[in-house]
């Protein structure tokens, strides 16, 4: 997965239980940096202040969403 593609960008995210996250991405760490060798994505989640980690292997699903037209391109 290209996760750095994502990095400052609108998305939505489901995760492999399901569980779907939307918000600005952020924070992109790359294999070669994280300590446990995978890719990770931040989001900042709509709607709060929280700050949320993934890592590569727990993402199921992975659109940008266009927040000015409310479209979703499918990314991944």
């Amino acid at each position: 997965m290209k996760l750095w593609e994502f990095h400052n960008k609108w998305i939505k995210i489901t995760d492999i239980d399901g569980q779907i996250f939307t918000g600005r991405a952020d924070l992109y760490t790359s294999e070669l940096d994280n300590p446990d060798g995978v890719e990770s994505l931040c989001i900042w989640q709509s709607g709060s202040e929280n700050l949320i980690e993934f890592e590569e292997h727990e993402i199921a699903h992975i659109e940008l969403i266009s927040v000015e037209t409310h479209t979703m391109a499918e990314a991944v």
